[in-house]
């Protein structure tokens, strides 16, 4: 079996760090070595490590943890982590996360079946993600970020940091992650991944843990950041179009009544259909995710139209800056 290198890159994580290192040595399957990069966290992140490290070492475990800083965005922690790694194979995860106790077994056992069947070494391989959260708000949340379970389509599903595998190999051939992406490298490292005519395959059962943002301004942060990568890194996802086409309409709609009451004096328009326009896309955001939410679906058509303003605010403005 080849040798796994399992590479994080982390930034001000002292309230989560210590739960993904956890998580990590209570692999069935153990990696060959962790790599960490920090970007420079200014809090106890750094310390934590090292202690944990310590600790790991009075307790004779074979698991070998490096710990680097490197100052940079995440494709430049992980570029240089994959750089620093000894070893043909390897898994990534992000900081913020928990790993399922099988999650680095279940990506090795789907890469053997893809090497089995295609008769050549597997050169990718996603992982899927699952949420834990904790409150309503949170709930309500994990549709508007993740793929949910019974959206995912296994032949066409891309890997994201938070859950692959990948040669180094195929990391090189691609030219690694694009370091002059903050946001959205590893879908841009994933596209690549396609384009390039490589194999991905599809574990479901390597599952990572993530929690949802918890409250409004974490979420708007995230889509923001979301919609102003996807831009400028001339991403254009058939959502984002289907928003500001939606959004366009309703304009369209409220301007058309604002001049039928100005030049016909019809208050039906204005105060009749610009209400009924807005009270439908209401019923349809709670419809669209209810089954996702039931316990909070309340909380659906505020984070439906929180992340459509941040979708079209982050577009334009990774317009711009591109």
């Amino acid at each position: 079996m080849k040798k796994v290198s399992l590479i994080v890159t982390i930034l001000n994580e002292e309230k989560t760090i210590i739960s993904l290192l956890d998580s990590i040595v209570q692999q069935v399957i153990k990696p060959d070595e962790v790599v960490i990069v920090d970007g420079g966290s200014k809090d106890k992140t750094v310390e934590l490590i090292n202690d944990f490290i310590k600790e790991l070492g009075k307790q004779n475990s074979e698991l070998s943890f490096k710990l680097y800083i490197k100052k940079g965005n995440r494709s430049v922690g992980r570029n240089f982590a994959i750089e620093k790694s000894k070893y043909p194979l390897i898994a990534v995860t992000d900081a913020g996360c928990v790993l399922d106790k099988n999650w680095l077994k279940e990506l090795i056992k789907k890469q053997k079946q893809l090497s089995i069947a295609t008769k050549k070494d597997a050169e990718v391989v996603a992982g899927y993600y699952s949420a834990l959260p904790k409150t309503p708000f949170e709930e309500a949340v994990v549709p508007y970020v993740l793929v949910m379970p019974d959206q995912v389509d296994e032949n066409n599903f891309l890997p994201a940091t938070r859950s692959v595998l990948f040669s180094k190999n195929i990391w090189q051939k691609v030219g690694g992650f694009d370091e002059k992406l903050s946001d959205n490298e590893d879908y841009n490292f994933a596209r690549r991944l396609k384009s390039s005519g490589t194999k991905i395959g599809f574990s479901k059962n390597a599952i990572v843990f993530w929690k949802p943002s918890s409250n409004l301004k974490s979420f708007y942060k995230m889509i923001f950041r979301f919609a102003r990568g996807d831009t400028y890194a001339g991403i254009i996802r058939p959502k984002v179009l289907l928003i500001f086409a939606r959004y366009l309409l309703g304009l369209s709609v409220f301007i058309w009544g604002i001049l039928q009451l100005k030049f016909v004096g019809n208050l039906w328009i204005l105060f009749g259909v610009v209400p009924t326009f807005l009270v439908t896309y209401i019923l349809w955001s709670i419809y669209k995710n209810y089954r996702y939410a039931q316990c909070s679906w309340y909380w659906l058509p505020v984070l439906q139209i929180s992340s459509d303003i941040m979708v079209v605010w982050g577009s334009v403005w990774g317009l711009v800056k591109k």
